[in-house]
């Protein structure tokens, strides 16, 4: 099964070519540490309540797009209020993006290569190796939004991120944006998903609301 982080990553991809979609950089940095934190909630790291998120199991996980939002959260002068969150960790979403790729190459998901941009400034792009995990996690979401499919945790997780990083673009097509929003907003707050996940989906918002200025 793949992570938060990654699957978020698939869903930042703009094709199966490797390019990204456009994402200002605060709004994708405080993603993939949201992403981090939603997947160490579901694996019973973290609790929290509406007002403030705490490590019940500091054991490294192992997986290095994870640990270190693990550490830093674990760390004993870390204010673990929820409307700070995102300002204390905010530089740890791009190691957790780094690393998300890397799992991702290792995985034989994406594959790493180097190309020109404007003839002389080298870019790196991550094509997908046959494209299944991206359209995979993608039609799994169209499943729930456009259907009468339940989501599961990840699925509200992922799509709350999409939804407050601006890419739900990417996934929904225009017609159904109205109706796929509405049903983003009820699902972040059913029972189904859990206390906790709809905990750390209204904590990410709000503290993405402090930490970022608003867009479109």
């Amino acid at each position: 099964m793949l992570t938060v982080p990654e699957e978020f990553l698939l869903l930042t991809l703009k094709d199966e070519d490797g390019g990204f979609v456009d994402i200002p950089l605060e709004y994708q940095r405080a993603g993939f540490l949201g992403a981090a934190i939603m997947e160490l909630g579901l694996q019973g790291r973290l609790d929290s309540d509406l007002s403030r998120v705490w490590v019940v199991d500091k054991t490294p996980t192992g997986d290095q797009s994870l640990d270190p939002v693990l550490s830093r959260l674990s760390a004993p002068d870390f204010d673990s209020s929820a409307d700070n969150l995102i300002n204390q960790l905010i530089e740890l979403g791009d190691t957790v993006r780094t690393e998300a790729l890397a799992r991702l190459c290792q995985k034989k998901i994406l594959v790493e290569t180097e190309g020109r941009l404007l003839w002389f400034l080298k870019t790196r792009r991550y094509p997908a190796i046959d494209g299944k995990e991206i359209r995979e996690v993608k039609l799994r979401l169209l499943e729930v939004l456009l259907r009468d499919a339940l989501p599961d945790p990840r699925d509200v997780c992922l799509m709350s991120l999409a939804e407050t990083c601006g890419i739900i673009r990417q996934i929904v097509p225009a017609s159904e944006l109205k109706v796929a929003r509405e049903k983003i907003a009820r699902y972040a707050k059913m029972e189904l998903i859990g206390q906790n996940v709809n905990h750390y989906i209204e904590i990410f918002e709000r503290a993405m609301a402090m930490a970022t200025p608003a867009h479109m």
